[in-house]
């Protein structure tokens, strides 16, 4: 590889873990730093969002996790992890896993970072239902993408289910048993296995 790779991430991102899990099932070599995000100004001259995963190629910033996984992908010499014959149900399925993850991570920003008095428990229970939801319509889905070959959407769905277990609730599975047994199976692989979460930076 030409350029150094550097991701920036958190110990607990779902959204980098899904990142770390296709470097991995597509070979590309690259450093990962654990950064505390709440004090890491150095991130903003790269990314004024100031978000993780922020990967680096070189002099050059690539921001958000779908783009990070399609370079990734463009430039590994492995089978595409976007197969073209569903490529717009793979990039839904993506994008609902997304949206998955950013409510488990807001639900649990709003109740770690608040006094039970002021958390907003409307706030909460919206992030809820739409987790359950969601995970629900992957469950309706479920024959669509769960194909022998791995690919980006199952990357995504499997971390997107495995936080919200981590950070919300292990409840969805009584209701979604397709889903539940495949993902003990997919999290059997090293990819899994060597991306769990590790302890998280307190919110400031």
């Amino acid at each position: 590889m030409l350029e150094n790779l550097i991701l920036y991430n958190g110990p607990t991102s779902p959204f980098g873990r899904k990142c770390k899990v296709a470097a991995l099932v597509l070979k590309i070599e690259h450093q990962e730093e654990k950064i505390n995000i709440y004090k890491s100004r150095f991130l903003d001259e790269h990314n004024p969002l100031r978000q993780i995963p922020t990967l680096m190629v070189g002099n050059k910033t690539i921001t958000d996790s779908d783009n990070i996984c399609l370079y990734f992908d463009s430039i590994s010499n492995a089978k595409s992890l976007f197969p073209k014959e569903r490529y717009w149900d793979c990039m839904t399925m993506i994008s609902v896993a997304n949206g998955i993850m950013e409510n488990a991570v807001n639900r649990f920003i709003e109740m770690s970072s608040l006094p039970e008095s002021e958390q907003r428990h409307v706030a909460i229970e919206r992030f809820e239902k739409k987790i359950l939801r969601s995970i629900s319509w992957m469950e309706n889905k479920f024959d669509e993408f769960t194909k022998k070959e791995i690919s980006m959407d199952q990357i995504a769905v499997a971390c997107a289910l495995d936080y919200t277990s981590f950070r919300f609730s292990n409840e969805w599975k009584t209701q979604n048993p397709k889903l539940t047994n495949w993902l003990e199976l997919i999290t059997e692989n090293e990819y899994m296995k060597k991306t769990l979460p590790g302890e998280s930076f307190k919110y400031e």
